[in-house]
Formats: C-alpha cells, structure tokens, sequence
C-alpha cells in the first residue's frame, strides 16, 4: 500500500493542449491523482474567450489573472500537455511564484512547425477568409479557429525557452506532432529539466499510470509535497 501523501498546501494547475478541454482523460487522471492527495487542483478551460477567438495571448492572460488570484504562500506546480505545456514554459519566464513544472509531450517549436499542420493553400485560404477548421477532440467535430491564432503565435517567442525551477518533462518516443527532439533540445538548454523519454505517441495514453507515479515522486523529491 502507497504512503498517503499530503499536498494540502500545494495548488496545482492542469494546462490541457489544442484542440482539447479540460475534461480531457490526462487531465481528470492527473486531477484524480493529485486531489486524492489533498492537492487544490484547477484545469482552466483555454478555448478562452472561445476556441475561434483564442490565441497565445488570451491563453496566457486568462492564466495570469488566476495566478494572481492565489495566495504567494501556497506552491504553484503547473502541468502542461502539448500545447498546454508550451504555456506552461511561457508562464514560467513571467511569473516568478511558479515551483514547478511538469510536461507532457510539450508543443515546443509549434510556431517554427506550425505550417507543417495545413497545406500551403489552405494557410493563404486561412489568412484570407480569417478562418480555418481544426478538430477539436472535447467535441469530436471540426471547429473554426481564427486566424488570429496563427499570427500572435508567429509573432510570439517560442524558441530557445528556458526556466530555472524544477521541470519534469514526458515525451513519447514515436511522437509525430512535436518530435521528441524537441524537448531533448529543451532538456540541453536547461539544466533543471529532468526529461524521461518514453516508448509511447504524443498522446502518452499507454504511460498515463507511469507519469501519475512519476510525477509524485518528482514533487516528493523537490519538498512540493511531503510523505
């Protein structure tokens, strides 16, 4: 039998990728995981202020403003998935009552890739008509997406990240939509980022119960929760 940690006094927040919610499976297991612990845990919804109209920048003020809102006191430790995960990395450079961070299959590189995910027509077609469709998982259906999203992201720097607080990072081997070199090259720039590559995909689905275990030995490990 597990020992029963306590991570009463750690909040925790849960940063779902693109085209996803926060009723996403990673995100209700981490939350499951952690609440039965006696973590405070919050999944923001990123489709923020809609999943047309979000972009980098309303992500990242959306998380800004609830960070603020939570006591100094209490550790921050964000997870962040895919994208989720490239925000997270971002949040860390501004915010400097963060503990730590945890990745799973980070979005790095997205914007420097980002053509890589629509034909060089459809891109035109999307910055003329100022909208493309994307399938977005939380409702199994093709949604509309501003293209506004592609030109903060483009405009945003998302290159050469670095932080300097604990980072776990999980990233799947035969990962197709952010190439594990990516994180490896994370991993090279930042000597606080503890990256365990895995034989899994970029959804990490087959790791789920790897990670929950991985996880909160990383947190026992840096004093974020206790044993």
């Amino acid at each position: 039998m597990r020992a029963k940690v306590d991570t009463t006094q750690l909040n925790v927040f849960y940063l779902h990728g693109f085209g996803s919610s926060p009723s996403s499976q990673k995100a209700v297991r981490f939350k499951e995981m952690l609440e039965a612990d006696g973590a405070s845990v919050e999944i923001p919804d990123l489709n923020f202020p809609t999943f047309k109209e979000m972009t980098l920048s309303t992500q990242l003020e959306l998380l800004e403003n609830k960070i603020q809102k939570l006591p100094s006191d209490i550790p921050l430790v964000l997870f962040g998935s895919s994208m989720g995960g490239l925000l997270a990395s971002l949040l860390a450079q501004r915010i400097n009552t963060i503990s730590a961070l945890v990745l799973l299959a980070p979005g790095f590189g997205i914007a420097r890739r980002w053509k890589e995910f629509v034909t060089a027509d459809e891109y035109d077609r999307w910055q003329q008509t100022g909208e493309h469709h994307f399938y977005h998982h939380a409702h199994d259906s093709l949604m509309p997406l501003g293209y506004e999203f592609a030109r903060v992201m483009e405009s945003m720097q998302t290159e050469d990240l670095t932080v300097e607080l604990p980072c776990l990072v999980f990233h799947g081997l035969h990962d197709t939509t952010v190439p594990v070199e990516e994180s490896k090259k994370f991993a090279d720039l930042n000597q606080s980022v503890d990256l365990r590559i895995l034989d899994d995909d970029h959804q990490l689905l087959n790791s789920l119960e790897h990670m929950l275990v991985e996880s909160r030995i990383f947190l026992q490990n840096h004093r974020l929760v206790k044993v």
